[in-house]
């Protein structure tokens, strides 16, 4: 399955002086598939030495117990693994390097020593936070989220589609195929980005196959909070995770509200276990801001914002529908609003949030009269507002009281209308969200400057 991170991973192996690399991200986001392609495909299986400790924890610890030495560690693990290791020609791969401490502060060691190591971490937010050992320096972090829509695409064999939507991304033309791209984004709805869901779609195009699935990881990532949160916080975390569709799918404010989880919830009580959520990379947070101008800042240091699920599929299965309903537009059409939305707005955030780029969202003050689902800083310093509509209804108060108030050069609309421009309105379909990132933006931002 192509990746957006195998292009970096293979750079990093071709470059000479490339440091320990630790590839970061939630489970079941495919941190081991990418870094054994790159093991088996990059630098061939004789020269790819696989540490998996989940598996073989004990006898890994030891190799990194008390050892400062490279040639020392490398020994030990050339014994351990039966295999020859050499400088530059072969690659140390540690999987699930959150288990070990000790392993994991032996990655400083490395640095500069030319030997490649490439580590995955799960859960590394929570294990950073307990270490008694510093955190190891020279370390190059990179992170992997779920598929997005461009890699789905990949997925289910519609390059030359995804290629054809960058195209007209660049151009604010319409797109000829665009209805085709729209029953595809409402099926990556639903399957998500997990990779073994889009893997199973990919093969058999099954819903219920699909959401057996995301069931399956959805109980995982259940048990997960019961197993590593800790005693007094994972009641409540798990009441948030379940809170967090319900919340998203309000009528009135999405702003997350700790008094919504459960009867009499209070900040001081939930807050840390969102804050657990956020750092397992479950839950995604999108803080409010009232600004107008750059640089952007949270309202309340923080205190008000929304959340969401890392994973759109998962969000699809949480809310318990059926594909089908969802696909026909005759049905999907007499579901919620609130819930449209809802989706349509967690699948721009975990598009967003893949491409590395910071969010908030926008009110003018302490209401939600008016909201703007997204406003981004470009490294210009220019704001612009990114306004997220499930269908092709797009009236809206909310964004012309935006470009009111602000110097923004122009807003982006996300729907499921077509490309074009109505002044300092881009409209850019719903599919299109994975073309957003800091490139774009300051193009945008650019280029209508230069047109006001």
């Amino acid at each position: 399955m192509r990746r957006k991170i195998d292009t970096f991973l293979d750079r990093w192996a071709s470059a000479q002086d490339a440091g320990p690399l630790l590839v970061r991200g939630a489970r079941r986001v495919g941190k081991t598939y990418c870094i054994k392609r790159l093991g088996t495909d990059v630098f061939g299986t004789e020269n790819f030495a696989y540490c998996d400790f989940q598996t073989n924890l004990s006898q890994l610890n030891d190799v990194s117990e008390g050892v400062t030495d490279i040639e020392r560690i490398v020994s030990d693990l050339s014994l351990l693994l039966r295999k020859d290791i050499a400088p530059r020609r072969t690659l140390i791969a540690f999987d699930e390097i959150q288990l070990s401490e000790k392993a994991l502060n032996s990655l400083r060691f490395f640095a500069e020593s030319g030997y490649r190591v490439i580590a995955t971490g799960s859960q590394l937010g929570l294990t950073l936070r307990n270490r008694s050992l510093p955190f190891p320096n020279d370390i190059q972090h990179l992170y992997l989220r779920p598929l997005d829509f461009e890699e789905f695409l990949w997925a289910v064999g519609e390059e030359r589609l995804a290629n054809g939507i960058r195209e007209r991304f660049q151009t604010l033309s319409r797109f000829p195929l665009h209805e085709e791209a729209l029953e595809l984004y409402h099926r990556y709805q639903i399957v998500g980005g997990m990779p073994g869901v889009v893997s199973r779609y990919a093969q058999h195009e099954n819903f219920e196959e699909v959401r057996a699935l995301q069931a399956e990881i959805h109980h995982t990532y259940t048990a997960d909070i019961a197993l590593y949160a800790p005693a007094e916080t994972a009641v409540h975390a798990q009441t948030v995770w379940e809170s967090i569709p319900r919340q998203l799918a309000r009528e009135t404010t999405r702003k997350f509200k700790y008094t919504d989880v459960a009867k009499g919830g209070r900040e001081r009580q939930l807050r840390a276990p969102l804050a657990w959520l956020e750092s397992a990379e479950l839950a995604l947070l999108n803080h409010q801001t009232n600004d107008t101008t750059a640089p952007l800042t949270a309202r309340g240091d923080g205190s008000f914002f929304k959340v969401y699920l890392a994973d759109t599929g998962i969000m699809f299965y949480r809310y318990n529908l059926d594909a089908e309903t969802y696909l026909a537009d005759a049905t999907r059409t007499m579901l919620s609003p609130a819930f449209r939305g809802a989706l349509a707005e967690n699948y721009v955030m975990q598009s967003l949030v893949a491409n590395g780029l910071e969010t908030f969202y926008w009110t003018p003050g302490t209401t939600a009269q008016q909201e703007v689902e997204f406003v981004m800083q470009n490294r210009a310093g220019q704001i612009i507002p990114i306004e997220v509509k499930s269908g092709d209804n797009v009236r809206s108060r909310s964004l012309k009281v935006y470009l009111e108030k602000s110097s923004a050069p122009c807003a982006i609309r996300l729907s499921t209308k077509n490309f074009g421009q109505d002044g300092r309105i881009v409209s850019v379909p719903l599919y299109a969200a994975f073309c957003l990132d800091e490139e774009a933006l300051m193009r945008v931002g650019r280029a209508c400057e230069k047109g006001n």
